[in-house]
């Protein structure tokens, strides 16, 4: 294989033609500019064919090239290379090799968690779930079952995870470590040198293992008697951040895979389509006949449309998370004139600066310059000695704990300002402790102190108990749904929020930790425990058989069900899908196409006049050989979700209907009609039958509602006067789907031409852009869209190329509390006549406009028809 500047590419080596090489830029991944991708990176899809060459040989014709290094083969579950170039290669270059099905940039990963308030009640933990009867009276631990653990490493030394490595009995039999302990996501070049073991220096995988294999007497794991690998490909923390890449994780899956694992837990996420490198290895698994749990994600605070890679795979069983039921945590002692007090204290906001004070020292609730409790303003008073007692608001944590260190302060309490546990985050710059507390004692604890001089100790290992209040509802950090294909995400929800487990030894042992990575371990033991119990389940079974025995969460607020689209089927509960003699398929209804008019053959619809409907057969399943079933079917209403507000703006938390229990009219809710609702199945046999969604026509669909609910399946086996239920999601969105705005309302004042202060420009008849005079294109996506384009058109309407930042695939939606609120692109004199952005040219003076193209849900990226799209006033060019 030859590359040289002359552009002749020759592949002979590879067993087909020599090409000549063109900058092929329409198998080019580009993301858009918030997403962090590895300088000269790139993940090669290679075509599937039997006759075609090996990827091997691929492999090698690519090393042949100069400035062209491969550093992995995926043969398995991904069928392509990862390879790395210099500057002199552009990505257009190696799309241009016959074979080459598509090119992506390699992004990098950050772990989704979060330090909580702890949690070591594990009995009552596991009573919920089923867990507790699973393993105590049905005797099953998973024993026999092999489950692999994708992560950073694990303290495989602690006493109750094994202390042991592949040794006789040992729980880890498998496991490698892919990036080791130098990897820095910060240089353009990490350094990569695994280590003999996969060893964790980070926390998070020891914490995972524990809830999967602890093995007491302070954590039980769900899955204690099953084997396991660990595959490390996170690094160490480095600047808070704890990273790795797209091929390391690839590496790290393959692998686990190549060890025979039945289960892969991945407590890991990033993008939100299925078609990335990592959610394609991952659905390959699930054909392959493995088990894939993954984290739906912890960007919960930014509604709908949240759901991560690889959890929105194809056949993944993507997680959700239930906070906890009772909270135990280290607590400090505050002494007051008032008496003493005992106060649960949050992990601390660094772990290199525990909140441990082993004797008592001055506490002070402290007034900031502007006379506030915020602490915001900086403090002129010392504070030298003392622990500063804060309220939350306003500013971050960091500044906070730095305004009070400056002062003198030797630790921070932070105390919230509304119900509910949270958790602090500082950065580098504090070097003081940083706990947080309850607005409740937080308020009491001032009004204490207020009456005289205060101390507080907070001696090492001191714990208390205390019930949440939150326990058994859904963590208001984890993710939505549903996918951009409109697929309910997550399956299901389990343990996350405030989970005690094991920890590093030299960090401490232990630790409570919040996230769906905590969920997804909790899944992925409840699997292990009903492979063992029903060896002959398929992993789409076991899909249905888990999430048909979840049991659907309430909204306390609103008296109605959770939204599948935040809780999937519900809490899951592995001791009914143990004992569970049927099940229901598919196990979710995603409802992603409707048709409008009047719904035929139901009379009990037919008052309804013209509806938006959809048709669904679900299919029925006896698994009891011996006895037959009577059938029933009835359904529950869940919330309906909007991102909008009444006023048309995009809000950061979805808006409910109803947004009460009070009285609801019939019509703004959704309905169900089904062919039969009483059926009796056959020992052994099954049934389908046909089920009619009707969307609410009472709400608006210009506000944007997505609806759903649960069909509940009533059963009863013959000669039994005990019945059992089974559940199935629905959820569509109140509309049609595929001419869903994918762009922000006109109201928000996007799309608009902006300065590079991202200033709206009043009058943009009157810019005038030049080399030293850019501007900006500012956009909101407010759903995920599959290609958005923003070009340059002359006066005579035709397209002259793409705008710097101009073309990028597999958007996400923009989330106001993430990295990317916003999406973008320069305006100057320079356009791209390529989407990889590798050929720039000037463009002569005169008169143009942006035209921006965003493609619509299930649009097809050929069809012009098919995108949204806006264009600018004209402006110049000088």
């Amino acid at each position: 294989m030859i590359l040289t500047s002359g552009v002749v590419f020759t592949v002979a080596c590879l067993g087909v033609a020599s090409a000549q090489l063109t900058f092929v830029d329409n198998k080019v991944v580009t993301y858009p500019p918030y997403v962090a991708v590895k300088r000269g990176a790139y993940i090669v899809e290679l075509e599937h064919s039997k006759a075609g060459p090996s990827t091997a040989a691929y492999a090698a014709s690519f090393n042949s090239i100069s400035d062209v290094w491969v550093s992995s083969q995926f043969s398995t579950l991904f069928n392509g290379l990862a390879v790395s170039t210099s500057d002199s290669i552009s990505v257009e270059q190696l799309a241009s090799v016959q074979g080459v099905k598509r090119v992506w940039p390699v992004r990098y990963h950050r772990l989704p968690y979060r330090m909580s308030t702890a949690n070591i009640t594990y009995p009552y933990l596991h009573q919920p779930t089923g867990v507790s009867r699973a393993l105590h009276e049905l005797g099953f631990n998973g024993k026999g079952i092999k489950v692999g653990i994708v992560d950073t490493g694990v303290d495989y030394t602690h006493p109750e995870l094994g202390n042991c490595w592949k040794t006789t009995d040992c729980p880890w039999q498998y496991g490698a470590d892919f990036i080791g302990d130098k990897f820095d996501s910060s240089s353009p070049n990490p350094i990569i040198i695994p280590n003999a073991t996969p060893m964790d220096c980070d926390g998070h995988g020891t914490h995972v293992a524990g809830i999967l294999s602890g093995q007491g007497p302070n954590v039980y794991g769900v899955a204690p008697g099953a084997t396991y690998g660990m595959y490390r490909v996170f690094s160490c923390p480095v600047n808070g951040n704890v990273a790795s890449t797209d091929d390391i994780i690839l590496r790290g899956i393959e692998a686990a895979y190549q060890d025979g694992h039945d289960i892969i837990s991945l407590s890991l996420g990033g993008g939100s389509w299925p078609e990335d490198p990592i959610s394609v290895a991952c659905s390959k698994l699930v054909k392959k006949g493995v088990v894939v749990v993954a984290a739906n994600g912890n960007d919960g605070a930014n509604g709908l449309y949240t759901a991560g890679t690889p959890a929105v795979g194809h056949g993944v069983i993507a997680v959700g998370s239930v906070d906890n039921w009772n909270i135990t945590g280290a607590i400090a002692e505050f002494t007051t004139p008032q008496g003493s007090r005992s106060v649960l204290l949050s992990t601390p906001g660094s772990d290199r600066y525990p909140f441990i004070f082993e004797a008592d020292v001055p506490v002070v609730a402290p007034m900031d310059r502007n006379g506030s409790a915020l602490g915001c303003a900086g403090y002129a008073v010392s504070l030298s000695g003392k622990i500063a007692v804060i309220q939350r608001g306003v500013c971050s944590f960091a500044q906070k704990a730095a305004a009070a260190q400056t002062a003198g302060a030797i630790g921070v309490v932070v105390y919230n300002n509304m119900a509910g546990t949270l958790s602090p985050s500082v950065d580098g710059t504090v070097t003081v402790p940083v706990v947080a507390i309850s607005q409740a004692d937080g308020l009491a604890v001032v009004a204490d102190i207020a009456t005289g001089p205060s101390t507080v100790k907070a001696p090492n290992k001191l714990v208390g108990t205390f019930p949440a209040s939150t326990g058994g509802q859904m963590s208001l950090f984890s993710s939505y749904g549903p996918s951009p294909e409109l697929v309910i995400e997550p399956l299901l929800s389990a343990p996350g929020g405030n989970i005690w487990s094991t920890y590093p030894q030299r960090l401490g042992s232990y630790a409570s930790l919040s996230g769906t990575s905590m969920a997804t371990p909790y899944v992925s033991g409840t699997v292990a425990l009903l492979k063992q119990a029903r060896p002959e389940l398929s992993v789409k079974e076991i899909r249905s058989v888990l999430a048909n025995s979840a049991k659907p969460l309430r909204d306390v607020a609103t008296g109605q069900m959770i939204h599948p689209y935040w809780s999937g089927s519900g809490l899951v509960n592995v001791y009914d899908a143990i004992k569970s003699r049927a099940m229901i398929n598919p196990p979710e209804l995603s409802i992603n196409e409707t048709t409008w008019g009047p719904v035929p053959g139901f009379d009990q619809l037919q008052a309804l006049g013209s509806v938006r409907w959809a048709q669904r057969s679900v299919t029925i399943v006896n698994t009891d050989r011996n006895k037959g079933m009577d059938v029933w079917l009835e359904s529950s209403v869940a919330d309906s979700l909007s991102m909008y507000s009444v006023d048309g703006n995009i809000g950061v938390a979805p808006r409910t209907w109803p947004a009460s229990s009070a009285s609801v009219p019939p019509n703004t809710l959704p309905q169900i009609a089904a062919t039969d609702s009483h059926v009796y199945v056959a020992a052994g046999q099954s049934k389908n039958i046909t089920v009619i969604v009707v969307a609410p026509p009472g709400l608006r669909e210009l506000e944007k509602w997505f609806y759903g609910g649960y069909l509940n399946f009533t059963l009863k086996w013959d000669q039994e006067s005990t019945a059992s239920n089974l559940f199935v999601p629905y959820a569509g969105y109140n509309g049609d789907y595929r001419a869903a705005d994918v762009l922000s309302t006109p109201s928000s004042g996007l799309p608009a031409l902006t300065d590079s202060n991202q200033v709206a420009i009043a009058d943009v008849s009157k810019l005038v852009v030049s080399a030293t005079n850019t501007a900006l294109l500012l956009y909101r996506l407010d759903v995920p869209s599959r290609v958005v384009s923003a070009t340059l058109v002359d006066a005579g309407g035709n397209t002259v190329g793409y705008l710097p930042f101009g073309y990028n695939e597999y958007n996400a939606r923009n989330l106001p509390k993430g990295d990317n609120p916003l999406s973008g692109a320069t305006v100057s004199d320079l356009v791209f006549t390529d989407k990889g952005s590798a050929h720039a040219i000037k463009v002569p003076a005169g008169k143009y406009h942006v035209h921006l193209a965003a493609l619509r849900p299930l649009g097809d990226a050929n069809n012009s028809k098919d995108y949204q799209t806006w264009d600018s006033v004209q402006y110049s060019i000088a």
